[in-house]
């Protein structure tokens, strides 16, 4: 959705030179109007993106409750996309409702944090703002990663995050994964002894049928 372009109007200055408070917020609320009116039209054409029918019947299965996640891989992106966009009309939708509400109030235009007026540029360009430009600075400031996933806080620092080697956890961490990977790369003609003195875990073999090889098993078939 394309931002709105207002134009000054004149006649909306009164001789003290202030605006009317009655028509002041005129067009953006026209502008908000409009996009609540797409907004909520593109989401009943889409069936609110598809979701108002079941998995199962865009499937056309009776059920999904058998069926592996990789196996309909596909349809769960699909899904998972059709519900990011559905929340964010229907967060966008909050947002509308709360500038009309506040334009009918008579708080529009008004800065949550400092409670100074935002300037009239300012919301001619968006007019969803409930912050100044000052206020906005501080808060992408002091809030950087706001808008980031919640899940990032739990997977960073990303590989760091499962280098256990200097505590004394027994799991199966990064460096084994690697370790793992590395056994599997050897280059054609070397011994296939995975259990390599220079690997300080050895984790590949565990019992010594593990040593026999298919071509082995292949030629004491009868």
């Amino acid at each position: 959705m394309r931002p709105p372009v207002f134009a000054h109007n004149d006649s909306r200055i009164d001789m003290c030179g202030g605006i009317g408070m009655a028509e002041q917020w005129s067009q953006q609320k026209q502008w908000l109007v409009e996009a609540k009116e797409e907004i909520s039209q593109r989401l009943e054409r889409s069936g609110q993106y598809g979701l108002d029918d079941t998995m199962a019947d865009e499937l056309s299965e009776l059920s999904v409750y058998d069926n592996h996640p990789a196996d309909i891989g596909t349809e769960v992106f699909e899904r998972s996309k059709d519900l990011a966009l559905r929340d964010t009309d229907k967060l966008r939708l909050q947002q509308i409702d709360r500038a009309l509400d506040s334009i009918e109030n008579g708080t529009y235009g008004t800065c949550s944090e400092c409670r100074q007026p935002i300037a009239v540029e300012r919301l001619e360009a968006f007019p969803l703002a409930t912050t100044c430009v000052q206020c906005q600075r501080k808060v992408e400031e002091t809030h950087p990663d706001r808008q980031r996933p919640i899940e990032e806080e739990f997977l960073y620092p990303g590989y760091g995050r499962t280098d256990t080697d200097d505590t004394s956890a027994v799991v199966f961490d990064g460096e084994d994964s690697w370790q793992a990977v590395e056994r599997y790369n050897e280059r054609p003609g070397y011994e296939h002894n995975y259990e390599q003195i220079f690997l300080d875990d050895n984790e590949g073999i565990v019992d010594s049928i593990d040593e026999i090889s298919n071509e082995q098993y292949r030629q004491q078939l009868p």
